[in-house]
């Protein structure tokens, strides 16, 4: 036997494959080789063909011919098998082996051309996440969108197969001609098959309801069934395509009888196949991020020294609260320096920090209560009103900056909307901490209703249907407004939460309506630089399960959205771009803070540029070498994995930024080369001290999270923005994820 040389011409010996060395152990001689054998034979080599061999081929013409000279081999490692005949048992093997052969390299296709998908841009021509009803919401172009778009990717890919992995075998068309004819007819395989697949699921969610957006659905049996049921009969409509365009490309007219047949049999295998492989790779992924959520969501399992350096963190940051909180009015000051004005925000974290502080038996209950009562009677007692002095705020709002002696605005600043969210989460918490029958504890739930009801959020609403970031006596309302995706969240839910003066529930979505999602480092989520927006909602919020539209698009909660910013700014540092000295997988972590000032030094040769107080953060923020303790110690529940090295390896080895009342607000080690950790803020802050102790406590015990579930406003604006707990997941994945979490060490 002789074969021809596939790009000289020449005849060479016929030496036997790699094939025909595999399928001749099929049987033991020619004699007791049954019929069924033979089927099985010509099915095994018809699939390692079109699976390997066509697609080897194929690279090998294109790279030869491209380069005029023979740079790769050309091997022959399985022949195309016999021609069976027509309706024959071999003809039906040889058939289904050709139709699942072509999977592999489809499937190698399909991924190149996603990965090149989402490099540019185009990540969402990949797979669009939209419901029919969202389509229906957003226009006939959004529904066209829908249905045409995973087609139109097919249609892409098997262009590309065609051109890249279908041989050349016809001389006379020509080299390019005949790949132009593969990539054209393969095009239209495939995206007539996408075409008429999508047709029938579309078909099926108008006739019979069928909800194909759930996953839950998607991945159920019955799910499944339909699923490759459509592809399967997408796949036969693909095949007629194909015969005929391949034979009226080639000019060869119309495919015979056999052929439609035949081409028909195999796409149908095809289109189901590749279903099979789609929905086997779902299932397995959505195991997997089951027990990865699981994991991540389970109580941490903390070794004795674990706990005891938790606890000395907690309790050194409770201390700030303690010592810079004045003994009259309970106020708490913005920073730890003498002169600091109280910070409204720092006063919510007080609040909080002080049922924490029961709870650890840092101080005695009826301590809290004292201290929680004469916070709240210096917030309600103080005017308010439209003077410019001797107020406290405006409309139940209160001013970023209060004198911390009399509750009253000091100096120059305004009517904040986000501070005093902030303030009144601590305000809501305090009201279900204590929820004795004492008369003290019963005037703190009364106060606490008192302060939250009296806030008019829509004061602050403006035109846009957005709210506004404040009011000043001198200026009138701040021209920016509240625009996601930022720290904002907790403040638009409990203004719509609100029983007394809430805004409309369609605040969230023209809120949320400019979210950004980025990608730094393949950590897919919602753009944001520094790190506190990632974390200040969730002190006292639990997001763990709970979705609104906007996660449903993402796939992800805002919980697992904060641990994609974390990571992503870990990789960064670990990266450093900029080389900032110290930066690296135990010291990272970027926010709004402190900073050396507003300098310009020359270090190792380079000209450098420092901040004072700047919102830190990475993407899309600057980064001046400033490590903010607070932006990773914060992120604890998030990425403890990362962060609990972290603070070990500070508290071990940079001793000079952890002090009495926390860490230090802020150091960078590029400032000052002649110290360990280079320039380290003198101050704390209580916006920072204040996260820390408190995500500690939701890492460690989840008890704010718990006293907070229950609260009735914050329930309402949850349920206005229109969150609802997490789809279960479909039958069989919850018992799946168990045996990969155990397999993955995860259990």
């Amino acid at each position: 036997m002789i074969r021809i040389h596939r790009r000289t011409g020449y005849q060479v010996p016929h030496q036997l494959t790699f094939a025909e060395k595999i399928t001749s152990g099929v049987s033991s001689s020619q004699d007791t080789q049954t019929h069924e054998d033979s089927a099985i034979k010509l099915g095994l080599e018809a699939f390692l063909h079109a699976a390997v061999q066509q697609p080897l081929d194929g690279v090998t013409q294109l790279v030869n011919h491209v380069a005029s000279r023979d740079i790769l081999p050309d091997p022959q490692l399985f022949a195309a098998p016999k021609q069976a005949s027509f309706g024959s048992l071999g003809w039906y093997c040889e058939t289904a082996g050709s139709g699942l052969g072509m999977i592999l390299p489809y499937l190698l296709v399909e991924r190149a051309s996603r990965g090149v998908l989402a490099k540019a841009g185009l990540a969402e021509v990949t797979t669009l996440k939209m419901s029919a009803e969202e389509a229906a919401t957003t226009g006939k172009l959004a529904s066209a969108l829908r249905f045409s778009a995973p087609a139109a990717k097919m249609a892409l890919d098997g262009g590309l197969y065609g051109l890249v992995l279908t041989p050349s075998a016809d001389p006379s068309k020509g080299f390019w001609g005949q790949r132009g004819i593969a990539a054209a007819s393969s095009s239209i395989t495939f995206g007539v098959m996408g075409l008429t697949s999508r047709g029938i699921m579309g078909g099926a969610e108008a006739k019979l309801g069928l909800n194909l957006a759930d996953p839950a659905f998607n991945l159920s049996a019955r799910g499944i069934a339909f699923r490759v049921g459509a592809n399967a009969l997408g796949g036969s409509v693909g095949g007629f395509a194909s015969a005929e365009s391949n034979s009226l490309l080639s000019g060869k007219g119309l495919a015979s009888k056999e052929q439609v047949t035949q081409s028909i049999a195999s796409f149908m295998v095809t289109g189901a196949a590749l279903d099979t492989v789609h929905a086997a790779g779902d299932y397995y992924h959505a195991a997997a991020d089951v027990a990865r959520t699981r994991a991540l969501y389970a109580p941490p399992k903390l070794d004795v020294a674990n706990q005891q350096m938790l606890e000395q963190l907690q309790k050194a940051h409770f201390q700030y609260f303690k010592e810079e909180s004045d003994p009259v009015t309970g106020l708490t000051k913005d920073r730890s320096t003498d002169t600091s004005a109280a910070s409204i925000a720092a006063v919510g974290f007080s609040l909080t920090a002080h049922g924490v502080a029961v709870d650890h038996g840092w101080v005695s209950r009826d301590e809290a209560a004292n201290y929680t009562l004469k916070v709240l009677d210096n917030l309600w007692s103080t005017k308010q009103g439209d003077e410019a002095q001797g107020t406290s705020g405006n409309h139940g709002l209160f001013y970023h900056f209060l004198d911390p002696k009399t509750g009253l605005r000091m100096g120059e600043n305004e009517v904040s909307t986000i501070d005093t969210a902030l303030l009144m989460s601590g305000v809501l918490y305090s009201k279900n901490y204590f929820d004795g029958t004492s008369p003290k504890e019963t005037q703190i739930r009364e106060l606490s209703d008192k302060l939250y009801n009296r806030v008019d959020w829509n004061w602050t609403n403006t035109e846009s249907g957005r709210l506004s970031m404040g009011w000043t006596p001198e200026s009138g309302f701040i021209k920016n407004d509240w625009q996601a995706y930022n720290e904002a969240q907790i403040l638009l839910l409990l203004a719509m939460g609100s029983p007394t003066h809430p805004v409309p529930a369609s605040a969230w979505e023209t809120y949320m309506s400019t979210a950004k999602i980025a990608s730094p480092y393949d950590h897919e989520s919602l753009q944001f630089g520094p790190l506190f927006a990632h974390q200040y909602t969730q002190v006292w919020l639990d997001f763990r399960g709970r979705m609104d539209a906007t996660n449903k698009k993402l796939g992800m909660d805002y919980f697992q959205n904060s641990r994609q910013a974390a990571l992503a700014q870990h990789e960064y540092a670990i990266a450093n771009p900029q080389a900032w000295k110290g930066y690296g997988p135990l010291d990272w972590g970027l926010t709004a803070s402190d900073g050396p000032g507003e300098v310009t030094k020359t270090v190792d040769g380079q000209e450098r540029l420092f901040h004072g107080y700047e919102a830190r953060g990475f993407p899309d923020a600057p980064d001046d070498g400033t490590i903010a303790p607070t932006a990773a110690a914060s992120s604890l529940p998030f990425v403890p994995e990362i962060v609990m090295p972290t603070l070990r390896h500070w508290l071990t080895n940079r001793p000079e930024i952890f002090g009495r009342l926390g860490f230090q607000d802020a150091f960078n080690p590029t400032f000052d080369t002649s110290k360990p950790s280079g320039w380290v803020d003198p101050a704390t802050q209580g916006i920072d001290q204040g996260p820390i102790l408190l995500m500690a406590e939701n890492y460690r015990h989840g008890s704010i999270w718990q006293t907070m579930k229950n609260d009735a406003n914050l329930q309402a604006g949850l349920d206005k923005a229109g969150f609802s707990r997490r789809p279960a997941a479909a039958d069989g994945v919850t018992w799946f994820s168990h045996v990969i979490g155990r397999l993955t060490g995860l259990e």
